[in-house]
């Protein structure tokens, strides 16, 4: 804390240079528990802002006028299976609903849940239960944890348009190979207009694993993935395979990209719809990050290209960018064992985010940002907010958003190394905005300084929505006073 008065005027040197995000408006403070569940928001297209809270007690919905003032309160009781296993997979504004996607076990089994809520009262109109997975014992867990069997799991994306949204399930255990993703499309009154399979090309390859989909027009919907065998299967044949799924079609038509060695150990794929590439980077064991450049169009996987990695991090994300560029997100992290000889444990370490701008065209980096971080939570603490950053790409600028120590925020800003952090009673919510020579982009209080000492503010990124119609950004902010936790929404113009 010694050094926070200096940061203001780092802050305001940074604002002055780039990018700005201003506050527009704040909504009233809202108490929850320390650990509240799973926040998210939405900013739907009749101007008014939708906020839930997903908690094992409860599911509590908020509206937003589009004047900033609460309309709607509501607290629900869906019966939605184990707590411990909520992951939201889409919320989606179709016909003045809210469309809320939700997978969790339920009797020992993986299942997705629609949840429709009546996007002006609140009100739960509807729940049904869209897709299960095979049932998974604990021997067939080790596939996935020490085989090449990829993860089951639920994914989903909204259609261009607004014009309904799609779904793809991962049923990694299914004893037949041609039905282990499976791929559906609904309208925007929520009734299934698609339902296929992605089939292995002549039953060539015994696993399939999903890698990322494309929404390419109102009506058509592109699925990557990778199909492969492995030595106990076969030989270690791997293949890039590209499936267009149209509205209506119970098949996809199926195109090989080409073929691969081996599958990656890691992989990520996101879409860009303004250039109407999809990106995939992949880190391959022994030659570090490579990326490929997919076109939905023409059908085509264009030449790999090395990327400048040289640290034990991993890609945690892509960003498709508002100009049609990408953005890649790595962010550094270890995790230690001490096997003592009366007692074990364990601890994180979390270090430096960096950034990867990628060209229009995806044929090189254009940029490389990096943000120094330190810290290693106590074992055993549960932590408010996820450490993940959050990211913005709106108009001419893309922001790098998180939550982090003042003390080494200033650190970085003045070019000196950042101490080591264990607990997140002194972090704030800064953004760095992401243009420039510098390695260490400039940075600015997200939400303007503390009066006291005692007083932060952090945003909670994974419940943040941005229009890019109306230029809105919204966000989901937690206010520390001493021991006193509240919550509130604010909106933002960049």
């Amino acid at each position: 804390m010694k050094c926070l008065f200096l940061i203001p005027v780092f802050l305001f040197l940074g604002m002055v240079a780039f990018g700005q995000i201003k506050v527009t408006s704040q909504g009233p403070i809202f108490s929850n528990d320390d650990n509240p569940g799973i926040q998210r928001v939405l900013l739907m297209k009749n101007g008014q802002t939708f906020y839930l809270c997903l908690s094992k007690e409860s599911l509590v919905v908020r509206i937003y006028s589009s004047k900033f003032t609460v309309k709607a309160n509501k607290k629900l009781s869906p019966r939605l299976g184990k707590a411990s296993s909520f992951k939201i997979k889409g919320l989606y504004d179709m016909n003045g609903d809210v469309i809320l996607l939700v997978s969790a076990v339920v009797e020992h089994q993986l299942k997705l849940q629609r949840v429709i809520i009546d996007g002006n009262t609140g009100a739960l109109k509807d729940q049904s239960i869209i897709g299960e997975l095979e049932k998974v014992s604990y021997f067939k867990l080790g596939g996935v944890a020490f085989g090449d069997v990829p993860d089951p799991d639920f994914f989903s994306e909204e259609m261009p348009e607004g014009n309904g949204y799609a779904v793809v399930a991962m049923n990694s255990f299914q004893p037949d190979r041609s039905k282990r993703i499976v791929v559906s499309i609904y309208g925007i009154d929520n009734k299934e207009l698609s339902h296929a399979f992605y089939k292995s090309p002549e039953e060539r390859y015994k696993y399939m694993q999903y890698l990322g989909m494309a929404p390419m027009e109102k009506n058509k919907l592109g699925i990557l993935a990778y199909g492969y065998n492995t030595a106990s299967s076969g030989g270690k044949e791997c293949e890039l395979i590209y499936g267009t799924l149209t509205t209506g079609d119970t098949t996809l038509e199926i195109d090989k990209l080409g073929t691969s060695k081996r599958a990656s150990s890691f992989s990520i794929a996101s879409y860009n719809a303004l250039s109407k590439k999809m990106l995939v980077v992949e880190k391959v064991d022994k030659e570090g990050y490579t990326s490929t450049v997919v076109d939905p169009y023409n059908k085509t996987a264009i030449t790999k290209m090395k990327l400048n990695k040289e640290r034990n991090d991993l890609p945690r994300n892509i960003f498709p960018n508002e100009d049609g560029s990408f953005t890649i997100l790595y962010e550094e992290y270890e995790f230690f064992t001490n096997n003592g000889p009366i007692v074990n444990s364990s601890h994180s370490h979390y270090g430096d985010f960096s950034v990867s701008l990628i060209s229009k065209d995806c044929t090189q980096e254009i940029a490389n940002y990096t943000v120094p971080r330190n810290f290693w939570p106590r074992p055993g603490k549960d932590f408010p907010l996820p450490v993940l950053a959050g990211y913005l790409s709106a108009g001419e600028n893309n922001y790098l958003l998180l939550n982090d120590d003042a003390d080494n925020v200033e650190r970085v800003q003045s070019g000196k190394r950042v101490h080591k952090v264990t607990t997140m009673d002194d972090w704030n919510g800064y953004y760095y905005t992401l243009i420039g020579k510098d390695e260490v982009p400039k940075v600015a209080s997200l939400f303007g300084e503390p009066d006291e000492k005692r007083e932060h503010t952090m945003g909670a990124y994974a419940a943040s929505d941005y229009r890019k119609e109306t230029g809105m950004y919204v966000i989901v902010k937690l206010e520390q006073r001493g021991k006193d936790t509240n919550w509130r929404m604010v909106w933002m113009k960049p």
